[in-house]
């Protein structure tokens, strides 16, 4: 008996909180609890990355109805498809969009009828009264025509007048014959003058009766013009009417083509996830339209994992027949994104949507050898990739199918159809070259038989895949630890000969700066008594002058001494910084490229909280101080310089009686004998002191060695930690997923 969803998911988280849990018992050794409450903090990064995801599955998972996930590319043609398929297996909402648009279709029919007979009446009202307007034009151009006739040749007539009359008067002055005959009107000009004045009264009376007649054709036009609008303005508000109604019925059908969900070429066109339910003899299914995951995917991609977490089956659609595409270090690629999204589910599909937009590229093979082959390569990327999950290709084209069922209205689509009907003969044609019709029928039969089984299936294995995808993720840590430990292992055994190198050769130094400064105190000193020797000094002289130079020279040793020794110290002192620091660095180094390494989907830091260097640092200064301080301490040293001053015994009873020279010689003889013994005593201090540095400076090293050695240890103990978490997660994973395909998982 299955689990119910909610009684499943409670039990998976039960399991992990109880996984963190037993980490291991109380302790009361502080750094063992230390690192079990680290690897607590790391495992509940785990946990709550867990239960995020299975909060996310029982919010998003379906346990009622098959669901199907269209997921791919963008522009890939998936809204296409899908929309043929709504109609094809008669979609409710689709269903009654088809209806509604045959009843818009009906109505515009209708409406369209009844203008055309407006416009009809309307045209046959214009032909009569544009008849009648050229039949009144013709006669208002002929009368305005004799009217411009009539004026030209009345100023042809008064412009005679006018010569007539100049002719006259100057023949009247030129001859009083001419003049005598015009008082009787004999001159020929006269005569045609009269003439002229007579055709002048004739042609304004003719001008006066056109006028009128004119006046009387233009009343006659006005009358018709007005008489013409009158009819139009009968038929206007009609035909207005009728073109808004029409207008409506246009916007109207619109709501109602096929084809709205289908993308007109822009990037992202689906940006939210179209739902659709379908019915087949009593079986319920759903089809989900998820957004393109080649476009601004950061805006869709909660809508496409929320998608991907309620299907049960997933058709990944491609326009090319081609693998998936690697990406590189700053892309992420199709395939990576095919394995985040995808590999939790128990069926997966490639269909290969194949381009067609021109009518002759249809044939009834769709795709030729070349592509077989691609598609070859496909199923083989994928297999790799999905393994189990992937179930092989289907190869159709979504566009014609669509052309040869979908409702479209004086658009794109219309012409596009009109097109490949006129080409291919009929729509059934189409749809059945296009490969749609099968890959129709596969869906609603063999695809969703069986549907519970399958849902239960897959979502058991999405359940499964949680908490696999987890315990992966522990694993990765788990390796990164026991890589570190390896590289720390090796950093430890090269600090520690770096450390017992150093110590070495601090009390090598330490020796070598002893000899330097006695060798400095005898040749001071014995430079100093020569000088005074030759100056012929007696034995009392002698005496006071060796003890005074002494005092000298043991405050110049003392202050020689403390320098040497402290920079001597001061040097190993920051030798064993150097070492320390270059283990440090290299620490951080190695812990910088586990974290760079170790990329998780949880929330949580895995640096390692390991002790920082400040102990490390207390250590050395306290080893290079303590060193310097035990060699340098006043008591012995000061002592063993102090008493010098009473080895001066030697000559003091033969100095009086030699000569000069002799004496100067025995002098010398006394202060190198004096000399010597006063540095073998010296010498014999300082290195007894430096013996003693021995101890205390070997134990400062071992606290920087076990400052160093604790980070082993702890990332031992982690790597142990993580190692059971990854094999306990790993066991319930397989539990789980054996649960949900029906088989005993060994615990019955």
């Amino acid at each position: 008996m299955k689990k119910a969803p909610a009684e499943l998911y409670k039990t998976v988280i039960n399991e992990v909180t109880y996984l963190i849990d037993s980490l291991g018992e109380p302790t009361e050794e502080k750094e063992i609890l230390e690192q079990q409450n680290e690897a607590k903090k790391k495992l509940n990064g785990v946990h709550k990355e867990l239960q995020t995801s299975l909060e996310h599955l029982a919010k998003n998972a379906e346990w009622d109805v098959f669901t199907i996930a269209f997921y791919g590319e963008t522009n890939a043609g998936k809204s296409t498809l899908i929309e043929t398929l709504r109609i094809l297996l008669s979609e409710p909402s689709k269903t009654e969009e088809r209806k509604m648009f045959y009843s818009s279709s009906q109505a515009i029919d209708q409406s369209e009828t009844i203008l055309r007979q407006f416009e009809e009446d309307l045209n046959q009202v214009n032909i009569s009264f544009e008849k009648n307007i050229v039949q009144i034009n013709e006669k208002l151009e002929t009368a305005v025509s004799q009217k411009t006739k009539l004026i030209a040749e009345n100023k042809l007539e008064h412009w005679k007048v006018d010569v007539l009359g100049a002719l006259i008067f100057e023949k009247r002055r030129s001859s009083f014959c001419y003049f005598i005959k015009s008082f009787f009107n004999r001159m020929f000009e006269q005569k045609e003058m009269i003439k002229a004045k007579e055709r002048i009264v004739l042609l304004e009376t003719e001008t006066s009766i056109t006028n009128q007649e004119i006046d009387k054709i233009q009343r006659e036009l006005d009358e018709t013009n007005s008489e013409w609008h009158k009819k139009i303005e009968m038929f206007s508000p009609e035909i207005s009417k009728l073109e808004e109604i029409l207008s409506n019925q246009n916007d109207e059908i619109l709501k109602y083509t096929d084809g709205k969900i289908v993308g007109d070429g822009r990037s992202d066109y689906t940006q939210t996830v179209g739902q659709y339910t379908f019915r087949y003899e009593n079986q319920n299914f759903v089809i989900l339209d998820l957004p393109g995951i080649e476009g601004r995917e950061e805006i869709v991609i909660d809508e496409i994992n929320n998608a991907v977490e309620k299907a049960h089956a997933v058709f990944y659609i491609s326009a090319k027949p081609a693998p998936p595409q690697n990406g590189d270090e700053k892309t992420e690629g199709t395939i990576d994104k095919i394995k985040h999204h995808l590999s939790q589910h128990t069926e997966v599909y490639f269909v290969h949507n194949k381009r067609i937009k021109n009518p002759k590229q249809l044939n009834k093979t769709l795709i030729g050898e070349d592509d077989k082959v691609a598609l070859k390569e496909v199923d083989d990327v994928l297999n790799k990739v999905l393994s189990d999950q992937y179930e092989g290709h289907k190869v159709l084209s979504a566009y014609p199918a669509l052309l040869s069922v979908g409702n479209f209205w004086k658009d794109k689509l219309c012409k596009n159809q009109e097109k490949f009907i006129e080409q291919l003969e009929s729509a059934d044609n189409i749809l059945e070259d296009s490969g749609v019709k099968d890959f129709s029928d596969w869906l609603r039969t063999s695809l969703v038989d069986e549907s519970k089984s399958k849902i239960i299936r897959s979502n058991y294995r999405k359940i499964s895949f949680a908490i696999g995808h987890t315990q992966g993720n522990i694993s990765e840590i788990q390796k990164q630890f026991n890589n570190l430990e390896k590289k720390f292992t090796l950093n430890e055994k090269y600090t520690n000969r770096k450390l017992d190198a150093e110590s070495e050769m601090l009390i090598q130094n330490l020796n070598n700066e002893e000899i330097k400064v006695i060798g400095k105190f005898k040749n001071r000193l014995r430079k100093q008594m020569y000088k005074e020797i030759e100056k012929e000094i007696d034995k009392d002289v002698f005496k006071v002058t060796f003890e005074k130079q002494i005092n000298i020279a043991i405050d110049e040793t003392k202050h020689l001494l403390e320098e040497g020794m402290k920079g001597v110290s001061k040097e190993f002192e920051k030798e064993i910084k150097e070492i320390v620091n270059k283990e440090e660095r290299y620490t951080a180094e190695l812990l910088q490229s586990f974290d760079d390494s170790a990329k998780f989907d949880f929330e949580f830091e895995p640096i390692l909280n390991i002790k920082n260097s400040g102990s490390i640092a207390r250590t050395i200064s306290s080893l290079g101080f303590g060193v310097w301080g035990i060699i340098i301490s006043s008591g012995p040293l000061i002592t063993a310089l102090a008493v010098v001053s009473m080895i001066i015994s030697v000559g003091k009873n033969i100095l009086g009686f030699f000569n000069h020279e002799y004496r100067a010689s025995q002098q010398k003889k006394a202060t190198d004998e004096n000399i010597e013994k006063m540095a073998i005593q010296l010498s014999e201090s300082i290195r007894e002191n430096i013996k003693k540095a021995h101890d205390p400076l070997m134990e400062g090293i071992e606290k920087v060695k076990g400052n160093l050695s604790f980070k082993i240890k702890y990332v031992n103990n982690m790597n142990q930690v993580f190692q059971e978490a990854e094999r306990k997660l790993k066991l319930l994973s397989w539990e789980i997923e054996q649960e949900g395909m029906g088989k005993p998982n060994g615990n019955n």
